[in-house]
């Protein structure tokens, strides 16, 4: 399965347009860079927020357990060779309304708040994502609220 998520890639990478299953694969696959750079940016991958990028990644994307695992193979190989981002954020930019954008900045936000805290690295990472995705700044700080908040409630004990 990973050897046909590579090829696809491949063969799909710069081409614009595609079936609508290569189109598919290829937004999966700039989520997913995109969610493991957050997740890196601080000082590594802390377990909760491997757990958080695959469960969002399972439930944006209604992924199994082997298309996840493929997924998340090619899309670490992907973060460590990529020289930036915008290959990503374009891919995603032209895919998504502003509505459906917001949806992906707040999960970006989730694996950021996952380890219950945010460093200045992730911060300044959320900052250009959102400008690469165009997300004004209104609906930014909405999204990074309703992360924040959702984190906070996920983290407290039952009362």
């Amino acid at each position: 399965m990973l050897k046909h998520w590579r090829e696809l890639f491949d063969t799909v990478q710069s081409a614009v347009g595609g079936t609508a299953e290569q189109d598919n694969h290829r937004l999966q696959l700039a989520t997913a860079v995109l969610l493991i750079e957050i997740m890196q940016s601080d000082s590594g991958a802390s377990e909760i927020e491997v757990t958080t990028v695959e469960r969002l990644l399972r439930e944006r994307f209604d992924l199994t357990a082997d298309e996840l695992a493929a997924l998340m193979s090619l899309a670490r190989t992907r973060q460590e060779t990529a020289h930036d981002l915008h290959a990503f954020t374009s891919q995603l930019h032209a895919a998504f309304d502003a509505t459906a954008k917001q949806r992906i900045m707040e999960m970006f936000w989730q694996v950021a708040y996952a380890d219950g805290k945010l460093d200045d690295h992730e911060h300044h990472l959320m900052r250009k994502l959102g400008d690469l995705l165009h997300v004004g700044h209104a609906a930014f700080i909405g999204t990074k609220l309703r992360a924040a908040t959702a984190q906070k409630m996920s983290s407290e004990p039952p009362g």
